[in-house]
């Protein structure tokens, strides 16, 4: 989950809009920006699922050592990861009416 949490990080720390509106293939960026974050989101959701089978595996096997304070600390984990999860869902969202606009505006001086 390190990798998630590093690259979730940098996405939420740069201005997005700003990037885009900015770089010299608007189109491109967005693009490529949307499609790192989808790959993202699919890591949320398999990496979201080993979390929720390892807590049900801690939940059904109480003979681990400490298995509460683990089950506490995964389900923390799992919260975390929801969160990120949303951030970049809506991330996504906001490129693709980032796109939809710059493909209406390309379209319009045509």
């Amino acid at each position: 989950m390190g990798s998630i949490l590093n690259r979730y990080d940098s996405i939420m720390s740069m201005n997005v809009c700003g990037m885009i509106e900015f770089a010299e293939d608007p189109m491109k960026m967005a693009r490529h920006l949307s499609h790192h974050m989808e790959d993202d989101l699919s890591k949320t959701r398999r990496e979201g699922a080993e979390l929720i089978a390892e807590i049900e595996k801690l939940e059904d096997d109480k003979s681990v050592p400490n298995a509460e304070a683990l089950l506490v600390a995964k389900k923390a984990e799992l919260m975390k990861l929801h969160e990120i999860h949303e951030k970049l869902n809506d991330q996504v969202h906001q490129i693709t009416r980032i796109r939809a606009k710059i493909y209406l505006e390309y379209r319009q001086k045509k």
